[in-house]
Parts: structure tokens; C-alpha cells; sequence
């Protein structure tokens, strides 16, 4: 007959638990009271039996701050087991350790089925989980190394179709290359060639070291043998007085500031003393850095034309002044006319002649206008500077605008006293120059402003019209001998393209500056400024 065995008490059950391998834990009441805790389990805790009887935190308090007693009282309140895989922060040995364990805290109900303890069982499976860990880092490693592989593959089958086509373009470049080189070639002999034929002299020079290459040619302009060496002193050295400071000022502005270089002047032969007249026009050219320049250009013989544009003036001189003396005589005929005309009260006639005054003296304008730009440019027209107020000028210009201009709304600003040194007829001039300028230009009936005011210790006279307008590409020319803006607007206003250029001359001369603000359509104001004089 089989014995029917002995039931187990709990005490047993416990001491069953107490030897088991297996971490085995019991906790009651909502403070999660440690009522049985096992060798192992303590072994996890770092702890001895004194914590049996001891709230969890109380007798672990390691684990304040950790989610445990959460956790069990949720199991303890819901009855429903939970399980899993969670790290723990436990004092071993005096160090705080980080393990990991695979637990499970399972409720054990009563009689009524309500739970009344939770059993906690757990593993250390800390070095399994560092191990995933470590697999799962190196395979992340192992993937980002794949995709870095690939990646760079990538790059390098684009790299390479990139050298193909770098190589492709490399060889079209070099046949380029070769062909500009050849084009250049040709296109330097061409130059050479032109250069002999046109007697042309050539110069270089570097802008930071001042080496000065010539050709013979050049060499001989400026009156050496062919085989002199000379440097740039040497050719200022033959430039005549007058021109001298004119082109070493053009010299350096080219070379420190990139102005334009285009300048006429006279020299002396060094051996043969023949007096010339040459025209050089240089280039300032810099390297892709910019700290590196060169300054090339050509000297050109000019002497039979300025002969020739001597021979001119002379023979517009010679006509106008000839035309001068009846043009004189004949507006004073008209003037005894006018005055008898209008003793007899003969209106018909006063108007004919009034209009033929207008007309002698248009013709006289004109007729001095050529007598200043050939005395001008025989340099025998004379600057008498003497040192005036410019609101007396004005204000003498706007009483004879008063009664020769009365198409127009001429406006005069208010001047106060401004003191120049300058020649008081020709500024004059230039002043009636602009105001006549502005009539011409502008419709009947408009306004014209004119203004003299102090700015930096310079006087500067503007006067404004509303008529058509420059536009950009004449307001460079506009002060050119000569030069006239044509156009359909322009077509029918009488003028040879002096007055402006005069003017010019005359500003320069008085070491002024000269200029127009234009905005087309709209109307223009030309200025001028002199320096103040301040003794």
C-alpha cells in the first residue's frame, strides 16, 4: 500500500525557498514589507536577514528613487503579474553596482482571491544583457561601417566619372589652350607689325619695381639714339615746362588710382633739340591678386597734326575776327533803324529790326564763341584773375537776364558774400553760358533756377532747368569741342557745341571742376565750383 505523503507547513515551504539557487522574495502590505527573502535574493541585495521585517526602501534604501516599490504595489493592488528584464543600482560590497536582472513579481491571492503578499523571483542575467548590448552596439558599428563602405563606393564611382569628365574637359582645355596660344601669337606678330607700320614707340612699365621698357622708336621721339638706355626721369626731362606737371600728375594718377591715360604734350630732342608733339596713351593692367601691376602704352608723333589744328585756328581766328568788324557796323545800323522806327511809331518795322538785333547778336555770340576757342587753343587767351565777390557777379547776371530773357522764369537764389580770385568776365561768361544753355533747352514758360553757395571751401554755381534732358551716353561728350547732342528734340536749336567746351577750359583754368546731373526728359542743372578765396 503506497504511504500517502506528509503536506509540507510553511515553515518548510520556507526553508525550502530559503536554499534555493533561484532569487526568491515575498513582500506584504502597501509599504512592500520584506516578509522572506532568500540567500540569493540577498546575495543581489548585497544585504544580510537583518532586512526581513523591513519595509523594501528601508531595508535596500539603494533603491530609493527607483521605480521597485511602484512597481510592486501596482502587482499588489491589481493582482496582475508583471514581468520583464530591468536594471537595478544596489550597494555590493560597499560599491554601487548596476546590474541587470530578469524578474517577476507575481501576486498570491487569499482565500477570497484578493492578493495579500507578491512573490518576487529574479535572475542576474546582467552579463547576457551586456553582451546583447555589446553584440547589438558592434552590429550598429558593423551596419554603420557597411553603410559608410557603400557611401564611399559611391563616391568613388562618382569620383571616377567625375576624373573621366575632369580628364575630358582637361583634354578640351589644353586644345583650347593651344589654340588661344596660337591665336595670341598671331595676334601679337599682327600687333608688332601694325605698330612698325603706324611708327608707333612702345613702353612698359612695372608699377612696383618702376622698370621702364622702351622700344627705339620711342627712344628717338624723345630726341635719344635708338640704343640709349633711359629711364622715366629721362623723358620727363625733355617734356617741355608747361606740359611737365601735367603729365607726371596723369603718371601717377594712372598708376596709384587706374585713371585713364591719354595725354598730348610738347618735348625738346635730348641730341637734336627738334621740338615735337607726341600723344601717349597707357593702360594699367593687374594681376588676378591685384598686388602686381603693369603700365603699358604708345607714344605717338602728333606734330603735323597740331600744325594742322594750328593752321585751323589760325584761319577761324582770322575769319572771325574779320566778320567781326562789319557785324559790329551792321548792329549799330540796325540800332539807328530801331531808333528811328520808333520815333515815327512805325510798330511793323520796330519788331523787324528788334528781331533782326536778336539775330547780329546770336551771330556776335557765335562769332566770339569761335575767337575764344582758337585763342584758347593758341594758348594766347589770357586769365586775369583778380579777386571779386560772386554775389555781386550774380546779381549783375540776373539784372541782364531781366531784360534779355523773357520766354523763361528765370529764379535767383539769394548769395551771400563769396569771395574768389578768379577772372571775373570769363566766370561771368560761363554763368550766361549755362543760363543760355538752359533757355535754348528748356519749353517756353518753365522755370530756371540759378545758385551760387559755399560747400568745403569752394563756390558752386548750379543752374537748373526743366527742359528735355541728357541722356547717359552724352554726358561724357557734353564738354567735348564741338560736340552737340542730336537728336529730334535737338534738330532745329541753333549751335556749333562751343559754349560748353569754353566753359570747360575756363572753370579748368581756375583750378575748378565743371559737371551736369541729368535725368532725361526730366531736365538738367549744370554747376561748376571755384576755390574761395580765404586771404
Amino acid at each position: 500500500m503506497i504511504e500517502k505523503p506528509t503536506p509540507f507547513n510553511d515553515k518548510l515551504l520556507l526553508n525550502i525557498l530559503a536554499v534555493s539557487n533561484e532569487a526568491t522574495a515575498i513582500y506584504t502590505t502597501d509599504d512592500i514589507v520584506i516578509q522572506f527573502a532568500n540567500d540569493a535574493m540577498l546575495g543581489f541585495w548585497g544585504k544580510d536577514r537583518s532586512v526581513i521585517g523591513l519595509p523594501l526602501e528601508e531595508g535596500v534604501p539603494e533603491l530609493k528613487g527607483q521605480p521597485f516599490k511602484y512597481m510592486l504595489q501596482q502587482v499588489l493592488r491589481t493582482g496582475i503579474t508583471d514581468n520583464g528584464i530591468i536594471s537595478a543600482e544596489t550597494l555590493i560590497n560597499g560599491e554601487l553596482q548596476t546590474n541587470y536582472y530578469e524578474y517577476e513579481y507575481r501576486a498570491i491571492p487569499d482565500d477570497n482571491g484578493v492578493p495579500y503578499c507578491v512573490l518576487h523571483t529574479a535572475a542576474n542575467v546582467t552579463e547576457r544583457e551586456r553582451n546583447k548590448r555589446v553584440i547589438a552596439q558592434q552590429q550598429e558599428e558593423a551596419q554603420a561601417l557597411t553603410e559608410e563602405l557603400e557611401a564611399s563606393n559611391e563616391e568613388l564611382r562618382l569620383i571616377n566619372e567625375e576624373l573621366i569628365i575632369s580628364n575630358n574637359e582637361l583634354d578640351n582645355a589644353q586644345t583650347q589652350l593651344q589654340a588661344a596660344y596660337n591665336s595670341l601669337e598671331e595676334s601679337e606678330i599682327a600687333l608688332r607689325l601694325a605698330i612698325e607700320a603706324a611708327n608707333f614707340g612702345t613702353w612698359h612699365i612695372n608699377s612696383v619695381t618702376r622698370a621702364f621698357i622702351t622700344s627705339a622708336r620711342l627712344r628717338e621721339l624723345f630726341g635719344y639714339r635708338a640704343d640709349e638706355e633711359i629711364t622715366i626721369e629721362d623723358t620727363l626731362a625733355q617734356i617741355t615746362d608747361e606740359y611737365r606737371g601735367l603729365v607726371s600728375k596723369k603718371f601717377e594718377n594712372a598708376i596709384y588710382n587706374g585713371d585713364d591715360f591719354d595725354v598730348t604734350y610738347q618735348v625738346v630732342g635730348y641730341h637734336d633739340q627738334v621740338i615735337r608733339w607726341l600723344r601717349a596713351i597707357g593702360n594699367l593692367k593687374a594681376d588676378p591678386s591685384g598686388e602686381f601691376s603693369n603700365f603699358t602704352g604708345v607714344v605717338m608723333d602728333v606734330s603735323e597734326l597740331r600744325r594742322d589744328e594750328q593752321r585751323k585756328n589760325d584761319f577761324i581766328g582770322m575769319v572771325s575776327h574779320e566778320l567781326k568788324t562789319p557785324l559790329t557796323s551792321m548792329k549799330g545800323y540796325v540800332q539807328i533803324l530801331k531808333s528811328k522806327a520808333d520815333k515815327n511809331q512805325d510798330k511793323f518795322s520796330s519788331d523787324v529790326l528788334d528781331k533782326a538785333n536778336n539775330q547780329v547778336s546770336k551771330m556776335t555770340t557765335l562769332i566770339n564763341g569761335f575767337l575764344n576757342v582758337s585763342r584758347l587753343e593758341s594758348g594766347k587767351i589770357q586769365i586775369d584773375k583778380q579777386v571779386f565777390d560772386m554775389a555781386l557777379l550774380v546779381k549783375e547776371v540776373e539784372e541782364e537776364s531781366i531784360t534779355t530773357i523773357t520766354s523763361h522764369k528765370v529764379v535767383f537764389a539769394p548769395v551771400v558774400e563769396t569771395i574768389v580770385k578768379a577772372d571775373r568776365d570769363k566766370i561771368g561768361q560761363v554763368i550766361n553760358n549755362f543760363i543760355s544753355n538752359a533757355v535754348k533747352y528748356s519749353p517756353a514758360g518753365s522755370t530756371i533756377e540759378v545758385a551760387c553757395i559755399t560747400i568745403n571751401g569752394k563756390a558752386l554755381v548750379s543752374v537748373k532747368d526743366q527742359g528735355m534732358g541728357i541722356a547717359p551716353k552724352d554726358i561724357d561728350k557734353l564738354f567735348e569741342r564741338y560736340y552737340r547732342v542730336e537728336n529730334n528734340s535737338t534738330a532745329t536749336i541753333a549751335g556749333f557745341g562751343i559754349g560748353l567746351y569754353l566753359s570747360s577750359e575756363i572753370v579748368e583754368r581756375h583750378n575748378g571742376n565743371i559737371g551736369v546731373e541729368s535725368v532725361l526728359g526730366k531736365g538738367s542743372t549744370f554747376w561748376f565750383t571755384l576755390p574761395v578765396n580765404l586771404v
